[in-house]
């Protein structure tokens, strides 16, 4: 699975390459992620912790400048930070620098990360799940996240919408202190109709997005996509505006909700910005390359 919930690497997005299509930084040959397990780099270079509020910055100046190009306002784009395998101190790093939003692939690692976060004083901020969501981890997901970007089935958005009411009616609070209401989710669309993928297929989006708009515990926001896979930049924009395109269908169909799209990557987000996305999902242009897990030999 990739860093943004699909079950393979995607083909423009370059997990590689920073904002700058390079590595900049000095060489971290190891560290501990958020599951107390050592990582590795085995000298690969990147950014030092240091330089990450500045790597952030300069990434959110790039997405501005991709969002006004496209005729859009500088500001409406957001940026989730991709988390996977990140030591903690490296993604407070972000956070201090201006971030608000992260995104985790496993729900462990949320669990984990948040309670990581917390101990270092980390500023505010909203959790999203961005990878699959397994059945009996989804009342473990709706209790650390915000947002689940990755519905795919009716079944899954049943068992979160009962399991939300479950907290509703037992008087459970938010993170701030204030009464719950339905759980935000996204449809995650499988556009390029890839096997190593997950998500719906688009033909099948507006009636999945009308029977979860029916649940009472759930509040559908927006979709997400995880680019083609292929470096034909003209069929990545294609993926991009079949969902934009499908984003729009379902408004059509009356649910007003669904206005978030999650689209774009550190290597296609520039594509997707110009297609409508309102949300990127970037990890390497501000953390550097992601950590190797170091395998431990059975004695």
């Amino acid at each position: 699975m990739n860093e943004n919930g699909g079950k393979g690497t995607g083909g423009v997005e370059t997990s590689r390459v920073d904002a700058n299509g390079g590595h900049a930084g000095g060489v971290e040959t190891n560290g501990v992620n958020w599951s107390g397990q050592e990582t590795s780099f085995e000298g690969v270079s990147r950014p030092d912790a240091s330089e990450i509020g500045g790597r952030w910055e300069s990434l959110r100046d790039k997405v501005a400048a991709a969002a006004s190009r496209a005729g859009r306002e500088e500001n409406a784009v957001s940026i989730l930070l991709a988390a996977k395998f990140q030591e903690p101190e490296r993604v407070v790093a972000a956070l201090r620098a201006g971030g608000g939003l992260i995104g985790h692939n496993y729900i462990q690692q949320l669990e984990e990360g948040e309670r990581a976060l917390s101990e270092l004083g980390a500023p505010f901020h909203r959790v999203h799940v961005i990878g699959h969501v397994q059945a009996n981890k989804a009342g473990k997901a709706i209790r650390a996240a915000d947002c689940i970007e990755t519905l795919d089935s009716l079944k899954l958005a049943a068992r979160l919408d009962r399991l939300q009411g479950e907290r509703i009616s037992a008087g459970e609070l938010g993170k701030d202190g204030s009464p719950l209401g339905p759980f935000d989710v996204m449809i995650q669309v499988n556009s390029a109709g890839s096997e190593s993928q997950h998500g719906v297929d688009p033909s099948g989006v507006v009636d999945l997005a009308g029977a979860v708009a029916e649940l009472p515990n759930l509040r559908l926001v927006g979709l997400m996509l995880i680019g083609a896979n292929t470096d034909d930049v003209a069929a990545v924009a294609a993926s991009h505006a079949r969902v934009r395109e499908l984003r729009d269908a379902v408004q059509a169909a009356g649910v007003a909700s669904c206005t978030e799209l999650s689209m774009g990557m550190t290597g296609d987000m520039e594509i997707a910005i110009a297609e409508g996305s309102t949300e990127v999902r970037v990890g390497t242009a501000v953390f550097g390359p992601r950590p190797v897990m170091k395998q431990t030999r059975s004695q």
